[in-house]
């Protein structure tokens, strides 16, 4: 004859039972397609044919000796500058408002004599700036120097993929005679003809 066996089972205790076997199966779950997410990435061994090639961290679009993409811009104030005038050497910088070493160019920038310079012509384009946002910049730093904005990256991609602030020296004949990210500390000691 069966004997029929009952054991008392208290309903808050098999719910938090539930609770816990499914946070486990979350945690196993997630756990699983990290590591295989992981485990899928191969580093080359000696025995491939095909050479590794890295892309640069920041690609770079002119080159020295080539003419100067840009012929003219407009200010933040609405003044056309021509960038072609052949009486003046150019810097043309790329920066933006909120980048910190942009901020140390611009303030290192104003306070060297490169700005008393009577044939140097100096543009600084901000990028992803609005010109509310530049003309802020602007005054709580007391910048001399024509200001243009380039708010969807239009200019900026003329000259490279990413990285600021960066410094394009142009000669008279309107050829670039450097082009220098100018990252970190000394960015002034960059500018070099």
């Amino acid at each position: 004859m069966l004997e029929v066996v009952t054991c008392p089972i208290n309903l808050l205790t098999l719910s938090a039972f539930k609770e816990s076997l499914l946070k486990q199966l979350l945690f196993s779950s997630i756990s699983i397609l990290f590591l295989a997410g992981c485990a899928s990435i191969q580093a080359p061994s000696s025995s491939d044919t095909q050479p590794v090639t890295t892309k640069p961290k920041y690609e770079t679009y002119v080159q020295v000796g080539q003419l100067m993409p840009l012929k003219t811009v407009t200010t933040i104030d609405g003044k056309s500058i021509d960038l072609t005038n052949p009486e003046k050497r150019k810097l043309v910088i790329l920066f933006a408002t909120w980048c910190s070493d942009s901020q140390r160019a611009m303030k290192a920038l104003h306070e060297s004599d490169i700005l008393n310079q009577e044939d140097l012509q100096i543009v600084a384009i901000a990028r992803e700036n609005t010109v509310e946002e530049i003309k802020k910049f602007r005054q709580e730093r007391n910048i001399t120097i024509d200001l243009v904005a380039d708010v969807d990256r239009s200019i900026y991609k003329q000259f490279a993929s990413a990285g600021i602030p960066r410094f394009i020296l142009v000669d008279k004949n309107n050829r670039i005679v450097n082009e220098v990210l100018a990252e970190g500390e000394n960015q002034i000691e960059l500018i070099q003809w």
